[in-house]
């Protein structure tokens, strides 16, 4: 395993200590210096003071209710399935923060919890029901449990509390506002604007840093979207199947609930593969240059880090991709083709093309017909690409004849094989791959079989176990890969 894979198989250890370093180094000096800037403030302060003689509550009480609404926040985020991680680091940085005030004598000193215990816990019950706690006692719907509005809360209250105390920490205002014990008066300025620049710029790099972390952490979407692009017959619906079937046994084994939503003409391919007998074949031919269909579902990425990706794209006719180079060079409106027009619009929307490469037609001899993938490249910059090798059931079989070794017990050494075996006997693949920055081709496969008919003819159908269920290998791995 090179250094690229091991971050890639590891990268969501590696976000964790970061995220963990971030919480709880850099939100305990951070919420130091916000302490600092509070003792000093010139316009939050007395705002927050002039509440006891214009409302009757008094600091003591506004803090207890504020730290009541943040726990309640919080303990959202914790119950979250998608975020309990996440509540959690932000748990300790939050003791982190209070311990660096506690250093210098504020919050926890000066709140008798006791006498306040009634504001805190409306304040938590606040809190929770602002944030969608009220989901908990609903019945259930086939909406994922998520408390995306305790996140944003979460993450606009301590934005302008880190935003706030550092205007006040590093700039000195004018005192316009002057509270007594029983009365609030706004008072002429007796001085001008001053600035502090001493620690401006360490301070506003961890601010920056924070707030940057806090961002990633409340994003319960991922950013990427995907098309798929091949010849004609090189196994593209066979492919979205394989992905969908591989997503649903990921879910099966995850606590979150979050629905799939697979469209509807997904789920006809599905049905046509996976519902056959055991002497079934593909039940699945070649779509018709006139037939599109729009395919996609949801599924969760990552286990300490879950987020939600969708996965859309259309099954259209392999015909298309030789117009495809060209179309996109020109402008939506010179495409007479509506379905042209889609599959441009859909690649340029993409972030990632999924370029399939054809087994079948290489173990044949025959051409790969990925010519056009070069000028697709060409007409699309910025856009990552992902090559997945399809039908490798083929190239599995040659796998254990030369080394003795199971593909799908062997899964790492069999990408090996795949990615040696094509970069060397093919220049078209070799090519691509120095093209795409030297990119790890996917293998994916079914498990199948050789049949032979009545009339002695040969061929290669799916395994299917007792219930009619397909076999699938490597999308799993091509899954990981994808968000």
């Amino acid at each position: 395993m090179n250094f690229k894979e091991f971050i890639a198989d590891n990268s969501e250890k590696a976000w964790l200590g970061v995220y963990f370093l971030v919480m709880v180094v850099v939100g305990g000096l951070l919420f130091l210096t916000l302490g600092e800037a509070w003792q000093q403030a010139d316009i939050v302060r007395p705002l927050i003071l002039s509440l006891n003689p214009l409302i009757s509550v008094s600091l003591e009480q506004f803090s207890a209710l504020v730290f009541g609404l943040y726990s309640g926040l919080l303990v959202l985020l914790v119950i979250d399935p998608k975020k309990r991680m996440q509540g959690l680091l932000l748990g300790f940085g939050t003791i982190s923060g209070l311990i660096g005030l506690l250093s210098i004598g504020l919050f926890i000193p000066n709140i008798d919890f006791g006498s306040n215990m009634p504001l805190v816990l409306g304040g938590l019950v606040a809190g929770s029901i602002l944030g969608g706690g009220r989901e908990l006692v609903q019945v259930r719907t086939g909406d994922a449990l998520e408390f995306r509005r305790a996140a944003t809360l979460m993450f606009w209250l301590l934005t302008v509390i880190v935003v706030v105390g550092l205007l006040e920490h590093h700039i000195n205002f004018p005192q316009v506002v002057e509270v007594a014990s029983d009365s609030v008066a706004v008072v002429e300025p007796d001085q001008g604007v001053e600035l502090e620049t001493a620690g401006a710029a360490v301070n506003g790099v961890m601010a920056a840093i924070f707030i940057v972390t806090l961002r990633s952490f409340f994003q319960y979407d991922a950013a990427e979207s995907f098309f798929i692009v091949g010849p004609r017959g090189s196994g593209k619906s066979l492919f979205l199947v394989g992905k969908y079937l591989a997503a649903l046994d990921d879910a099966a084994g995850r606590e979150e609930d979050t629905p799939m939503s697979p469209s509807g003409d997904l789920m006809e391919l599905v049905s046509a593969v996976d519902s056959a007998s055991e002497e079934a074949g593909w039940e699945l031919g070649s779509t018709d240059p006139a037939d599109v269909k729009d395919l996609q579902f949801n599924f969760v990425k990552g286990r300490v880090f879950p987020k939600n990706i969708h996965i859309g794209s259309l099954d259209y006719a392999g015909e298309y991709l030789s117009e495809l180079p060209t179309a996109l060079m020109g402008t939506e409106d010179e495409i007479d083709d509506s379905t042209l027009r889609r599959l441009v619009q859909r690649v340029r929307t993409a972030n990632t093309l999924v370029l399939i490469l054809d087994m079948e037609r290489y173990h044949n001899n025959e051409p790969l017909g990925i010519e056009a993938y070069f000028d697709i490249l060409n007409a699309t910059d910025n856009t990552k690409v992902l090559l997945v090798a399809t039908k490798c059931d083929i190239l599995a079989e040659q796998f254990r004849d030369e080394r003795g070794l199971e593909a799908h017990q062997y899964f790492d050494e069999f990408r090996d094989y795949v990615n040696e075996t094509l970069v060397q006997n093919d220049q078209t693949v070799r090519t691509l791959v120095q093209d795409t920055g030297s990119t790890d081709i996917q293998p994916v496969y079914y498990q199948t079989t050789i049949k032979t008919s009545d009339d002695n003819t040969e061929e290669r159908v799916p395994m299917r176990d007792r219930n009619g269920n397909v076999m699938t290998i490597g999308f799993d791995n091509l899954l990981e890969k994808m968000g």
